[in-house]
């Protein structure tokens, strides 16, 4: 049985039986200017032409609808509503898990960044003591606190003279011992500063005069002024004796005779510190400890001198 096409302006719609045809032009749905075509091929003529359909409706919409679902079933159309809301509740999600992250990894990154110069510190402390070791190999004796002419003008410090065991030899080669460190002729050399000298957590690295400065400080009751001090004569054990300290203000330039202070001065309640709760010190033997702020004053001063006697516990 041939199939039967209805066309109106640019729009087709078939196939159709010759009985679907016939309801559809009772039901009204077919106009008399319509043009129908019986089978594949062939020209379309006037639908009032044909005999038996009146069509008297201008319904074309209902017609095609109707018509189109005989013959195929209309693809559901796709949104993106579910698409867009999904991805609106991922960027606010973000937008709130992120600063809850950062809220909770910045005390970590924190931690973990003076963990670090902490660790710093303590090396250079290390470094320091191995080179006061080195010096002592080599002269039988720790380097003198300081050096002064006879009628008391400083010359030059104990960091001065263990520049060569800190990787700092042309460094000290340059310098002008028969000059003051502060001598206009020394003062290009002095203006340097040592990686080994300076707290990685303190910004102040430089004087206002220009010179490089020093965040650590000798024990002046064992880098004693003009005289060298042998290990042996450290009777109260090297091991309980403190050689230098860590501080955390009033910082002098490396270079400077006197850079030395009691560690007492420098330590203990109401002292400034590079890190929370105390200082770190060398100590004779080279190795280096974390002393608390609240450490026992008498204990502090029994680790101050080389030989009082005093018998040191736990600290």
């Amino acid at each position: 049985m041939a199939n039967w096409y209805v066309k109106r302006g640019s729009q087709t719609a078939g196939p159709l039986t010759q009985e679907r045809l016939k309801e559809l032009a009772v039901e009204g749905k077919v106009q008399k200017s319509d043009l129908v075509r019986k089978g594949e091929e062939g020209q379309f003529i006037p639908a009032g032409q044909i005999p038996g359909l009146i069509p008297e409706t201008d319904d074309w919409d209902e017609f095609e609808a109707e018509t189109q679902s005989h013959s195929q079933t209309a693809a559901p159309k796709k949104s993106n509503t579910t698409l867009i809301v999904i991805l609106a509740v991922f960027a606010g999600g973000l937008l709130l898990i992120v600063p809850i992250l950062l809220a909770l990894l910045l005390p970590a990154v924190q931690q973990a960044r003076e963990a670090a110069r902490r660790s710093q510190s303590k090396n250079n402390l290390k470094q320091i003591g191995l080179a006061l070791h080195n010096y002592h190999d080599t002269h039988q004796v720790f380097p003198p606190g300081a050096i002064e002419t006879t009628d008391g003008k400083p010359y030059h410090s104990w960091q001065t003279q263990i520049l060569p065991f800190i990787d700092q030899a042309p460094l000290y080669s340059d310098i002008d011992f028969d000059k003051p460190w502060d001598d206009p002729g020394n003062q290009i050399i002095f203006q340097q500063e040592i990686p080994a000298y300076l707290n990685p957590t303190i910004e102040e690295k430089v004087s206002p005069d220009g010179y490089g400065l020093s965040h650590y400080v000798g024990n002046e009751l064992v880098l004693k002024k003009n005289a060298g001090l042998r290990i042996r004569n450290i009777t109260d054990g090297t091991s309980n004796t403190i050689v230098a300290v860590e501080t955390g203000e009033n910082f002098k330039p490396w270079g400077d005779p006197t850079n030395l202070a009691v560690p007492g001065n420098m330590m203990g309640p109401g002292k400034k510190t590079a890190y929370r709760g105390g200082n770190h010190v060398l100590l004779g033997d080279g190795s280096v400890r974390f002393v608390s702020e609240n450490i026992d004053p008498a204990v502090l001063k029994a680790l101050s001198t080389p030989d009082g006697g005093e018998v040191v516990g736990e600290f």
